[in-house]
């Protein structure tokens, strides 16, 4: 489906630099996670990883307060009956492990010759290396970090050009953009993917999130990425984890 209303092309204003981003300090705001289920007249939830059945993955998406806010935010700048379908907020730490060993895994069935230092930089491209370094967290660590698409008002997804989580380069947001300013064909579900993809762009950036210029589906707020991307020099999300009653640690006092 390809929206009547016309979107502006996606435009990043600098590359991502994974150790520039990591190396910004983190100011904490202390901000708690909230689940991110309870407006679905504005917001999908769809726990991917849970429903997936992968390892550590919870069937609610926890997000900062203040990511919250901002997603209905961009959800509001959607067309009439057009919904977001959040994927994924918060991850665990052994969630964010399960994945990428996952994936790199299936890179060294693919590339045997590379070693695992090789491997595990090529893995980073589309999964975070885990980390629970306070300085250094993976950004879905933080609750500032989410992975999205949009559903129209017949309930089905939009048609991005690739799928979630594909790791090759059809999956980078600009791709689309860079094949059409090459002069590339662009017709039918090519069109129709670049439509698509930029009205998710311009719809979080709008509200305030910045993107993952390899991943059209992941954005940020708050944390280092973010930061990076917006020439902040401090973060104010670093790692937390959603504050439960009756969490198995709490059980102990």
């Amino acid at each position: 489906m390809v929206t009547e209303r016309k979107w502006a092309p996606v435009t990043q204003e600098r590359l991502f630099n994974w150790e520039k981003a990591l190396a910004l300090p983190i100011v904490e705001c202390r901000e708690e996670l909230v689940p991110a289920s309870l407006v679905p007249d504005k917001l999908l939830v769809h726990p991917i990883y849970f429903l997936n059945g992968i390892e550590g993955a919870l069937p609610e998406c926890y997000v900062r307060r203040g990511v919250l806010t901002l997603l209905l935010e961009a959800a509001g700048r959607l067309p009439p009956g057009f919904r977001l379908v959040l994927l994924d907020g918060w991850r665990p730490a052994p969630l964010q492990t399960a994945l990428f060993n996952k994936y790199r895994e299936e890179l060294r069935e693919a590339m045997p010759f590379k070693n695992d230092e090789e491997l595990g930089s090529l893995a980073a491209r589309f999964i975070a290396s885990p980390s629970s370094n306070p300085e250094r967290p993976s950004p879905h660590l933080t609750g500032g970090a989410v992975d999205l698409t949009i559903a129209d008002d017949k309930g089905f997804c939009l048609y991005m050009g690739s799928d979630f989580d594909e790791t090759t380069d059809r999956s980078g947001t600009a791709y689309y953009e860079k094949r059409a300013s090459s002069g590339g064909a662009m017709a039918g579900k090519t069109l129709e993917a670049l439509d698509n993809r930029r009205m998710l762009f311009a719809v979080m950036t709008g509200a305030g999130f910045t993107n993952f210029p390899d991943e059209w589906w992941h954005f940020d707020y708050g944390n280092q990425n973010w930061a990076f991307m917006k020439g902040d020099k401090t973060a104010f999300y670093g790692a937390v984890e959603p504050c439960f009653r009756w969490k198995r640690d709490n059980l102990k006092r």
